[in-house]
């Protein structure tokens, strides 16, 4: 079964074998460009029997994937959608398909990962935060600006900081002595403070067995400044478009 997340600037992908995920990688598509990039990632690579797919990048995208899958590899795509309850997980949102497709596939699959209640943190444009209980029910969740959205912000919005250049990887020190060091220990802290006081909340929320689970491109740059750092599962979105394919009866 090939697993795809596609974002509105890059797509993951996984191929997954009997419950595990055997190869993996990412490529950067632009507008009309995901077939190019398709045939380069996946160039002589076997026809897979599922292609299961969640996308936020809009229908103009999915109708290039779905042109794609079945010219090469002669099958219909199986897109992810969110729904009220899947997977022995109930959706939260008053109107459940509001819910991004990629959040509702990361959320399936920590919690059942974990089989306990769970505190999912997606870093990436956005950072997410989502809790589920011990019984499956989504509690609710929140949005708040990745890292770079809040530096680009600071640049922007602020005409006495001006242009800020990222980290060099390390973890930044929490006092710095120049304005980049600032901007970028002042973002990076902001994000770790608010992952550590909403895991800590949400343990007393559920109960203290919680687990946190983070994913997402920035969750590796996030890590070092936790005091509490969670499970990292960087394919953990596309470990629940497998859960949710699978549920769907898009393949076994």
């Amino acid at each position: 079964m090939m697993l795809l997340d596609v974002g509105n600037s890059s797509v993951k992908w996984a191929i997954e074998s009997h419950g595990e995920l055997i190869s993996n990688g990412r490529f950067f598509h632009h507008a009309g460009g995901f077939s190019r990039s398709a045939d380069r990632a996946w160039e002589g690579m076997p026809a897979p029997r599922v292609c299961a797919i969640a996308s936020v990048a809009g229908a103009v995208m999915e109708q290039e994937i779905t042109a794609w899958v079945e010219k090469t590899w002669h099958i219909a795509p199986c897109y992810i959608r969110v729904e009220p309850r899947a997977a022995g997980v109930t959706n939260a949102y008053r109107a459940p398909d509001m819910l991004g497709v990629d959040r509702w596939a990361g959320i399936v699959a920590a919690y059942h990962g974990s089989k306990r209640s769970v505190c999912v943190i997606d870093c990436g444009t956005a950072i997410t935060i989502d809790v589920v209980d011990a019984a499956g029910i989504h509690q609710g969740g929140l949005i708040v600006p990745g890292i770079d959205m809040m530096r680009r912000s600071l640049a922007q919005d602020t005409a006495a900081i001006g242009p800020v250049s990222h980290e060099t990887g390390e973890s930044p020190p929490q006092l710095a002595r120049d304005t980049t060091g600032c901007v970028n220990s002042g973002v990076m802290h902001m994000a770790g403070a608010l992952i550590d006081r909403l895991t800590g909340d949400a343990a007393k929320r559920c109960d203290d067995n919680l687990e946190a689970v983070i994913t997402g491109g920035d969750a590796g740059r996030i890590l070092p400044v936790l005091r509490h750092p969670p499970r990292h599962d960087r394919d953990l979105v596309l470990k629940g478009v497998a859960i949710l394919a699978r549920e769907a009866l898009c393949g076994t």
